[in-house]
């Protein structure tokens, strides 16, 4: 799981800055802003006075991963902009409302930085499942992927211990299946477990 997502913007800094309020809905309200220091950019705390009543309400230790924290920045000759991956939050929420929430946050602001940052949403370019022979997980994905027509490469870690520490030191787990998504500007997002509604949702099959 990437815990922060961001775009490489086609625009200037100021423009980008000045995109990211011009494309605010109507219902969000700016709470604030900061200026990074040396000038290289800025935060903008943007959050759905609605959301955070719910997540109040529901749990409130949840409060910090709403995704509500727009950065603005300079890396180089590079202009990006981005948030904390709404995806935290789903990972660690327990009710259905809570889920539906940071799946409607997740769409919401990943819209803004699209917008913002005069970009398309990531494409997928390469999917691989991480799998062993006996894995019945990794059999049902395969036969899903198969099933939905989406191209990808099996990679059996039980007989390729080079794939399978890769696969350790990208993300942390000895389990399978783990499904690497790399995309097409060179960024990877890997879910582990056989997520459905994951998968769904990155491959662009909902």
């Amino acid at each position: 799981m990437n815990f922060a997502y961001f775009r490489k913007s086609s625009y200037s800094l100021d423009k980008t800055i000045k995109n990211t309020e011009k494309f605010l809905q109507k219902d969000w309200k700016k709470l604030g802003e900061a200026n990074l220091p040396d000038g290289q950019g800025k935060m903008i705390l943007i959050c759905k006075p609605e959301w955070v009543a719910k997540v109040i309400k529901e749990n409130y230790l949840l409060l910090g991963f709403l995704p509500c924290s727009i950065t603005i920045f300079k890396k180089g000759n590079d202009v990006l902009i981005g948030t904390g991956q709404p995806d935290v939050m789903k990972a660690l929420s327990q009710t259905k409302d809570m889920i539906d929430l940071a799946t409607k946050a997740e769409i919401q602001i990943k819209e803004l930085i699209h917008k913002a940052a005069g970009v398309d949403e990531l494409k997928p370019s390469i999917v691989k499942l991480y799998s062993t022979m006996t894995c019945p997980y990794c059999k049902m994905e395969k036969s899903w992927l198969e099933q939905n027509k989406i191209k990808h490469d099996v990679v059996y870690v039980d007989l390729n211990p080079e794939e399978a520490q890769k696969m350790v030191d990208k993300t942390g787990q000895m389990g399978v299946p783990v499904t690497e998504i790399q995309y097409d500007e060179g960024e990877a997002e890997f879910i582990v477990g056989f997520d459905k509604p994951r998968l769904e949702q990155l491959l662009n099959l909902g």
